[in-house]
């Protein structure tokens, strides 16, 4: 699935970099026929990617069928196709639109694995913030902007927010939640959680500023400049994970 899911990005940013080519409004008639033209191979590359993906879906689908996996929801070859799409999406800023995890959990019920595996993967978006403002504060320190014992001070009441920032996500949404039955009696459940980004920024912003107040010996107009929604947008940006670091 890693080298299905690098293809498909591949062909996602292809067709990005033909959507960026800047197309103005023109006078004459040869421009307006280029352009015209230019639209419709858009279209078509558009409809080649979609195409291509619910292959890619339907092969992977048929692995994981034979690997024991079901679902209880809507197909499984479905479940990849919504699942890569939103991986890739961005927005007008050319953020990405989500921020997401997965994760497996295995329980005695389906119900205890379901609930394991949607908390990590909660916590992991909470990871995926705080790993940001980790790095930030490795910028920060880098410049000496803050002292080694400030940096040590936030690193740790980041590490504790992490939990916090989990709890205060509340409404998530999945796009993919497949179950094994084990030999055992037990239950093993993979589930794809997305979160909105700037949703998931700003509360973890709103959470992470508060503990530091509470524990760290920056001033406010320090944490302010440290955890700025722009700066802090751009990293968590840079360091949203790749296919291959998200637990299997």
């Amino acid at each position: 699935m890693k080298n299905t899911v690098k293809l498909f990005s591949m062909l996602v940013l292809g067709v990005s970099l033909f959507v960026a080519v800047p197309v103005s409004a023109q006078n004459n008639k040869a421009e307006k026929k280029e352009n015209k033209e230019l639209k419709k191979d858009q279209k078509e590359i558009h409809a080649a990617v979609y195409q291509k993906s619910e292959k890619m879906a339907l092969k992977e689908a048929k692995k994981l069928e034979r690997a024991g996996w079901k679902t209880m929801g809507l197909p499984i070859a479905k479940q990849l196709d919504e699942t890569w799409m939103k991986m890739y999406d961005r927005d007008a800023s050319g953020y990405p639109r989500y921020m997401w995890a997965q994760e497996m959990a295995t329980g005695n019920s389906f119900a205890a694995a379901q609930s394991q595996a949607d908390n990590v993967a909660k916590l992991r978006i909470a990871s995926q913030v705080s790993s940001s403002v980790a790095a930030l504060t490795d910028v920060a320190l880098a410049n000496q902007e803050i002292s080694a014992k400030e940096a040590a001070s936030i690193t740790k009441t980041v590490e504790n927010a992490k939990v916090l920032v989990s709890q205060k996500l509340g409404r998530t949404f999945k796009t993919m939640e497949l179950y094994q039955e084990l030999s055992n009696g037990n239950y093993r459940v993979r589930v794809t959680m997305f979160y909105d980004m700037k949703a998931a920024v700003a509360i973890a912003r709103e959470v992470m500023l508060e503990e530091l107040k509470k524990d760290s010996d920056l001033n406010k107009a320090q944490l302010e400049k440290l955890m700025g929604m722009d700066k802090l947008m751009d990293q968590v940006a840079k360091d949203m994970p790749v296919y291959d670091e998200i637990a299997e």
